[in-house]
């Protein structure tokens, strides 16, 4: 057993003593994380008085370590009756410990990014950086038994899981929990062809349309696109692509070369405000082949040279 093990055990025996949570619905849970949580508020007080933080007090006492380090251990104690009483193990904490810390460091690196006028690429991340479909696809098949025909014109396959007895969104957020997103198969060769551009001096914006109000949606999201070798400078979540878009120095400078983009919904809205788009092609955005300024490709290592001509045709008519 290992020390932080021994602390939730430690923590568990203790609140036994005054209830058990077996026995607790989720409303009695619920009352008791308010509980918890204004108890962690009042050690939390106690933790700032123990340095001058009253920054209108002319006369300073002395600072408490003793005090820092013992409100320190109450609020941890508090954290660890919460974690318990959810049901959550050592290495449930362990595992969002190190995504939570892997995603503030990268929001930290992305914070020091600052464009500076250099010619900017809008690209996805689903089916477009990775395989999405193909593995929720395999998901569904192995964990609910639906299986869905890989030419189908729906993005989620609704119609099959519907038939299965199941809601869509639940399934997907079923998918999201049990850690779909973070072990998605990268597409390494188009991956490859971003990182060239990047070297290139292209800034890289990735943009996807996943729900970012999802806090496992959002870690894992940051998860893989670290895991996967992407090199990038921002990365966002919106649902309206070209809305978030037009809200952009790169856009107001016309230096938007290009998005690149599987939806038929993001790459139509893009082609029609004279955004030019590459997309990959998929059975379920066949309606992409008549829209002016949208090029479809079959092949990962075709999109370099689409961009640099479409990069040298946009220097040509400015």
């Amino acid at each position: 057993m290992s020390i932080l093990d021994e602390m939730f055990q430690r923590q568990r025996e203790f609140s036994s003593l005054f209830f058990n949570s077996e026995n607790l619905s989720d409303q009695d849970r619920e009352e008791m994380t308010k509980s918890f949580a204004l108890a962690l508020h009042g050690e939390v007080t106690n933790l700032a008085n123990s340095v001058n933080f009253k920054d209108h007090r002319l006369v300073k006492q002395d600072v408490d370590r003793e005090r820092i380090l013992y409100k320190s251990i109450d609020t941890f104690r508090y954290i660890l009756a919460t974690l318990n009483m959810w049901g959550f193990n050592t290495e449930d904490f362990v595992n969002a410990f190190w995504n939570k810390d892997l995603y503030l460091n990268t929001r930290y690196e992305m914070e020091k990014n600052v464009w500076s006028g250099q010619p900017v690429l809008i690209v996805d991340m689903d089916d477009v950086l990775n395989c999405f479909r193909e593995d929720f696809t395999d998901w569904l098949k192995n964990e609910k038994g639906i299986y869905t025909d890989p030419n189908s014109t729906e993005y989620y396959s609704t119609k099959e899981v519907k038939e299965a007895g199941f809601l869509p969104e639940g399934v997907f957020q079923e998918f999201i929990l049990d850690g779909g997103l973070r072990n998605i198969k990268p597409d390494t060769e188009m991956i490859s062809v971003i990182n060239r551009l990047y070297d290139e001096g292209y800034w890289i914006q990735i943009l996807t349309a996943r729900p970012k109000d999802n806090i496992t949606c959002l870690h894992d999201t940051f998860h893989w696109i670290s895991r996967a070798g992407v090199k990038f400078h921002h990365l966002d979540f919106s649902p309206e692509k070209f809305r978030w878009l037009v809200q952009r120095d790169f856009y107001d400078e016309d230096q938007v070369v290009c998005a690149i983009d599987d939806s038929a919904k993001h790459a139509s809205e893009y082609a029609k405000h004279s955004v030019e788009v590459l997309s990959p092609i998929k059975s379920y955005n066949q309606e992409l082949k008549n829209i002016s300024k949208v090029t479809l490709y079959n092949k990962p290592e075709l999109v370099y040279n689409l961009i640099r001509n479409l990069k040298e045709n946009q220097i040509a008519t400015k």
